[in-house]
C-alpha cells in the first residue's frame, strides 16, 4: 500500500465519523460465537482445552449434540482443505488450476538464503514480498523488500518462525503487487463482508511532527474499544519503514498529507478497518466466493485479496485463512458493522435439522434464504472442482 491508495480509500468511503465501541469488547471468536448461541437461544456447552483455546458443543434442541466449533476448526470445514489453506503454497496451486487470480510464489528452507535473492531479482529489481508459508496475523510478512535489504528481512522471518518452534522454517518469496489489501470474510458459503485492511498511519497538519501525531491519534484510538489495546508502537520497524519512505520521527509532514508508517496490514499494529462491501466490484466478490470455493469441502473462511481500488476487474488472491477473525467484520472502525455469528449458525442449524431430520428443530426465520445460499455455493464448487478436473488436479 502507498499513501496515494490511502487518500483513495478514505475520500472515497461515505462514512464521517468513526465508529466507537465499549471498553472491555470480547474479541475472542470462539467466545464471540457462545455470546451468540445464548443470546439466539441456541442450545451449547463451552469447555477450556489444554491449549488454552475454547470449544464449544453445539446442541440440538433436545440437548444432543449436533458438531463441536473450536479455534482453528469450523466444523463445516474439510480437514483437507484447511490444511491446503494453512499451507500458502498449495493454496496457490489450486487456485490457478481453477483460474483464479492469486500470488506468484516459490518455496525455499531458510538456508536457501541466497539462492532466493538471486531467483527473487533475477527479471527485476522491483520489491518482493517474504513471509512464512503457514502463519497468520501478518506474523513474520515482510512486503516490497529491496535487494540490500533481502538478508535482513530473511532472517527476520527465520527468527519469527523459529519462535513458534515449528520443525520446518520455510519461507515463501512473493512478487510485489501494487496496491492494497482487502479482507472478505465467508462463511457457510455466503459473503459476510469485505473489509479493506489500512495499516498504521498519520495525516499531516503541517504543525505537528510525525512523533506528535501518533501520539494524538493514539489518544483517539483510546476512546474505542476495540481499538484502544491496540496502539501504533514507536518501534524499530516503524522507525525503519520512515526512514525508507524518507522520513523520521521528526518529520513535520504537510497539512492532509497521508503517512504511511508501517507496511502490515494488522489491527494490533495499529490498523485500522474500513467496510467496503458495497462500494467494491462484481470480480472481487465473485473471486472472494471462488477462491474458497476452489479448495475442497471448505466453506468458511476469510480470504485476503489484493486490489488496485474499488473498481478492480483483476483482483487477486493472497491467500486463505480458515479461521478467520471476525472482529474485523464485527467492529470496522469505519462503516456498518456485520453480523457473521449470528450468520454462521442459523445457516448451520438449518442445514442441520433438514439433513438430518430433527425433530423438534429450532425455530429458525428466514430458513430458506440460508438453504439458497448453501446451494448456490455448491454449484459453484462443482463447477469450479470441474475444471480443477480437467486441469489435473
Amino acid at each position: 500500500m502507498k499513501s496515494n491508495d490511502l487518500r483513495y480509500i478514505y475520500n472515497r468511503m461515505p462514512y464521517t465519523e468513526m465508529n466507537v465501541y465499549p471498553q472491555g469488547l470480547n474479541t475472542n471468536t470462539v467466545l464471540q460465537f457462545a455470546e451468540t448461541m445464548k443470546d439466539c437461544g441456541y442450545r451449547y456447552s463451552l469447555r477450556k482445552l489444554k491449549s488454552g483455546h475454547h470449544a464449544i458443543e453445539m446442541l440440538r434442541k433436545n440437548g444432543d449434540r449436533s458438531a463441536t466449533l473450536k479455534n482453528p476448526i469450523y466444523p463445516t470445514n474439510s480437514q483437507v482443505g484447511r490444511k491446503i489453506a494453512i499451507d500458502k503454497f498449495k493454496t496457490e496451486k489450486f487456485l490457478r488450476s481453477a483460474g483464479l487470480g492469486t500470488t506468484k510464489s516459490k518455496l525455499y528452507e531458510s538456508h536457501q538464503l541466497d539462492q532466493a535473492k538471486k531467483e527473487a531479482y533475477a527479471e527485476s529489481s522491483e520489491g518482493v514480498v517474504i513471509k512464512p508459508l503457514d502463519m497468520s496475523l501478518g506474523k513474520g510478512v515482510f512486503t516490497k523488500v529491496a535487494e540490500e535489504d533481502f538478508g535482513y528481512y530473511w532472517e527476520k522471518c527465520t527468527d519469527i518462525i523459529k519462535e513458534t518452534n515449528r520443525k520446518e522454517y520455510r519461507i515463501l518469496v512473493q512478487e510485489f503487487m501494487e496496491g492494497y489489501e482487502v479482507r472478505a470474510t465467508v462463511l457457510e458459503g455466503h459473503l459476510i463482508s469485505i473489509v479493506a485492511r489500512v495499516p498504521a498511519f498519520v495525516i499531516g497538519d503541517g504543525n505537528s511532527t510525525i512523533e506528535t501525531l501518533i501520539d494524538q491519534k493514539n489518544e483517539q484510538r483510546k476512546n474505542c474499544g476495540y481499538l484502544s489495546k491496540n496502539q501504533i508502537k514507536k518501534s524499530d520497524a516503524v522507525r525503519s519503514f520512515l526512514k525508507h519512505s524518507g522520513y523520521d520521527f521528526n518529520s513535520i509532514p504537510r497539512d492532509g498529507e497521508y503517512v504511511l508508517l508501517i507496511s502490515v496490514s494488522n489491527t494490533s499494529l495499529g490498523g485500522e478497518v474500513i467496510e467496503i462491501t458495497n462500494l467494491v466490484s462484481n470480480e472481487i466478490k465473485e473471486l472472494a466466493l471462488d477462491a474458497l470455493a476452489a479448495l475442497p469441502g471448505m466453506y468458511c473462511g476469510g480470504i485476503d485479496i489484493m486490489v488496485r481500488d474499488f473498481d478492480d476487474t483483476e483482483p487477486k488472491v493472497i491467500e486463505i485463512n480458515p479461521f478467520p477473525v471476525l472482529s474485523l467484520t464485527m467492529f470496522p472502525t469505519y462503516g456498518l458493522p456485520a453480523r457473521p455469528t449470528e450468520y454462521f449458525l442459523n445457516a448451520f442449524y438449518t442445514k442441520d435439522q433438514i439433513l438430518n431430520e430433527v425433530a423438534n428443530p429450532y425455530d429458525i426465520k428466514n430458513s430458506m434464504e440460508y438453504i439458497t445460499n448453501y446451494m448456490e455455493f455448491h454449484h459453484r464448487q462443482e463447477k469450479l472442482h470441474l475444471k480443477q478436473r480437467e486441469n489435473s488436479i
